[in-house]
């Protein structure tokens, strides 16, 4: 069973290919068997296993009706579904299936951009992490080289010395910080292509 995200990632693209091709007089299944040669990921493979099901002897409906129900996706479901219908009932599809991919062009959109807005401060946060934390830190470790005379009137703990010496430890931190804003930007990414 395909993930939401998996079946969500060609489904505007299959819809507007169905479309296409049936605006163009090619029927439904002959469409069907176009996006089941494949570029739509979970949704060719689909499609694919439906004709090779029809083949067999089953029923249009039923092999939309089965493959609703296993969808995981509200999106890929509806598609499913209207394409069911129009098959039990011979509605208008290629405006029933401009509505959907309509509506699901604008969900695309205002997922990015919500993620847009989710990391619009990302690239300053990293910049200023990575640029300032060298530079910090590195001016602190160089502090007992520099003025070793001020260091002993000013430091006579030796503070400083001990702070200078966690300053590879310290970069080592700041990377792997870097590298955890990234990971996490990149695993909230919304699957829009």
């Amino acid at each position: 069973m395909a993930t939401n995200a998996e079946e969500s990632a060609d489904l505007l693209y299959a819809m507007r290919a169905v479309m296409v091709l049936l605006g163009s007089g090619i029927g439904l299944e002959a469409a069907m068997q176009m996006i089941g040669r494949g570029g739509y990921g979970v949704i060719s493979k689909d499609f694919r296993e439906a004709i090779d099901n029809l083949q067999r002897g089953s029923k249009l409906e039923n092999e939309f009706s089965r493959l609703s129900t296993n969808a995981s996706s509200k999106a890929y479901s509806r598609f499913l579904n209207t394409l069911r219908t129009n098959v039990t009932s011979d509605t208008d599809l290629v405006r029933a299936l401009a509505q959907q991919s309509d509506r699901e062009e604008e969900e695309r959109n205002d997922k990015l951009a919500a993620y847009i807005e989710k990391l619009s401060g990302l690239p300053t946060i990293l910049l200023t992490v990575g640029i300032l934390s060298p530079i910090i830190f590195g001016m602190i470790a160089m502090l007992p080289v520099i003025a070793p005379d001020i260091m002993t009137f000013v430091d006579s703990s030796g503070t400083i010395a001990g702070l200078a010496g966690c300053f590879g430890p310290t970069l080592f931190l700041t990377i792997l910080l870097m590298a955890f804003l990234g990971y996490r930007a990149h695993t909230s990414d919304p699957g829009v292509i």
